[in-house]
């Protein structure tokens, strides 16, 4: 029982033209994978869904769950799901200060999860 504490977190991957969305929060100086809590009752995949829509303005057109991806990092269980969305992200200016489209060849500061769960993912 490891993970007993950790925050479950759906953790959302959108991959574009090969480079991955990564979201930096307010008051942060590292970048992160988009995602947030999941509620009472959610799947993680509505949860990824609807943090997406809620911090970025992307419609899901196709949202695939991959536990084999999951991390646990120090304060957050992330459940991951790849998803395919339309539109272009859009800030909402509440949690986040700043998106960008990552190469995962530029040296960004990003948090450990998402060295963790891209470096996975690239590996199979």
């Amino acid at each position: 029982m490891g993970n007993v504490g950790l925050r479950p977190r759906a953790t959302a991957v959108v991959i574009r033209d090969g480079k991955v969305l990564l979201v930096r929060n307010r008051g942060q100086r590292h970048f992160c994978l988009p995602g947030g809590g999941i509620r009472r009752r959610e799947t993680v995949a509505s949860a990824a869904v609807r943090e997406l829509y809620k911090e970025l303005r992307l419609q899901a057109v196709k949202v695939t769950r991959l536990p084999q991806y999951d991390f646990t990092g120090s304060t957050n269980m992330h459940h991951v799901c790849v998803i395919e969305a339309n539109g272009e992200p859009s800030l909402r200016r509440l949690e986040l200060s700043k998106f960008i489209w990552w190469d995962m060849k530029d040296r960004i500061p990003v948090f450990r999860h998402v060295t963790g769960i891209l470096s996975k993912m690239m590996s199979t």
